[in-house]
């Protein structure tokens, strides 16, 4: 059942309306050449390998062109891209230089540039060449339409059906193409109103299907848990009791509890699915709150999540909060419904097409 939360108007806020569609930024706008069209998926094989080597065995052969700073580049290459294992190699600090990246070290050398990812490279002491081509891999549910009977809760006309945590209308901006983007508070420090910070649903709700789109600028120099990060919160807008689902930019990285489809402090999703910086991506939830029986909790909560229609986390129990505070993990799941909540964690992440079903 849907629980509708009572807020305060504060008509102050409507002074901030004409300035949201001023913040956009150049996150979105000012990017490098090399980042629009050589960053990203790679996929091709071995070849001219050494008969009876391990790439003649397994032709196979995938990579990830990681930003990491301005022309600066690492290069992953892994057997298949959204595969748990351990990759053939890193290319750690692959450079820009005239409109190619380059490496070479270490027994391996490459190019990548407009016709595809070259070189050769040594496993286990036997050395092949390698040709791949850059490719885009799309969430089979980006652009899902909304079912008959759920409630959309932004479909890029306006942000009414989001609040401030602490009660505040939407600071957050609406872009012209009709995305919602986080308006960080931390471009605002001691503004009177305050602008920015997390944001919930003005509705509140239990076991849910939910649906979101969402994209996270290059920011190149940034790294870890500064880049691309933000959170999916279920059943409250206390980071204490509820239930988070991890946003960050952790492509190409290890996959960890703390990174993209993570559920924090708690379990690291199956596969890393994360995809490059400005590439729409998806996350499909199934969230099934606790079971109480006479005030006593007898089932915890239970979370199943598809990341770019990959399953990270299937029916998994959520056996304490994600919470960042040891201290705070002991507390009881929620016995009411609650809203979902977007974190503010200073990055400009985007968001579209955010629907919910009840369960």
């Amino acid at each position: 059942m849907i629980k509708t939360i009572i807020l305060p108007f504060f008509s102050f806020w409507l002074l901030l309306a004409g300035t949201n569609a001023a913040l956009a930024s150049a996150d979105w706008t000012d990017i490098a050449d090399a980042d629009l069209h050589l960053m990203g998926n790679y996929v091709g094989e071995w070849y001219d390998a050494p008969e009876k080597s391990y790439q003649d065995i397994n032709p196979t052969l995938s990579a990830q062109v990681i930003n990491v700073d301005v022309g600066v580049y690492d290069v992953k290459f892994l057997q298949n891209l959204d595969r748990r294992a351990d990759p053939y190699h890193i290319a750690k600090g692959a450079s820009l230089y005239e409109g190619s990246i380059n490496y070479g070290q270490n027994g391996w050398s490459l190019k990548v540039d407009e016709n595809g990812l070259t070189g050769y490279g040594d496993v286990y002491g036997k050395v092949a060449k390698f040709k791949l081509k850059r490719v885009e891999l799309e969430s089979p549910t980006l652009g899902k339409k909304v079912p008959k009977g759920a409630k959309v809760l932004f479909d890029g006309s306006d942000m009414d059906a989001w609040v401030h945590t602490d009660g505040r209308p939407m600071t957050w901006t609406l872009t012209e193409e009709g995305y919602m983007e986080i308006n960080p508070s931390k471009y605002h420090r001691g503004a009177m109103p305050p602008i920015g910070g997390p944001i919930m649903t003005k509705d509140t709700f239990k076991d849910v299907r939910y649906h979101m789109e969402f994209r996270y600028p290059v920011e190149p120099g940034l790294t870890g848990q500064g880049r691309g990060n933000s959170g999916l919160f279920f059943q409250g807008s206390d980071v204490a009791v509820a239930f988070e689902v991890q946003i960050l930019n952790s492509y190409g990285l290890g996959g960890y509890w703390n990174e993209c489809g993570g559920l924090y402090r708690l379990v690291a999703p199956k596969v890393n699915a994360a995809r490059p910086p400005l590439q729409w991506q998806t996350y499909d939830v199934e969230y099934k709150a606790a079971r109480f029986k006479d005030g006593e909790l007898v089932k915890r909560p239970r979370i199943t999540v598809r990341h770019n229609g990959v399953l990270i986390h299937n029916d998994q129990e959520l056996f304490h909060a994600t919470q960042h505070l040891e201290a705070s993990r002991s507390n009881l799941p929620p016995q009411e419904p609650g809203p979902i909540m977007l974190q503010d964690h200073s990055n400009r992440i985007q968001f579209r097409n955010i629907w919910i079903e009840e369960l």
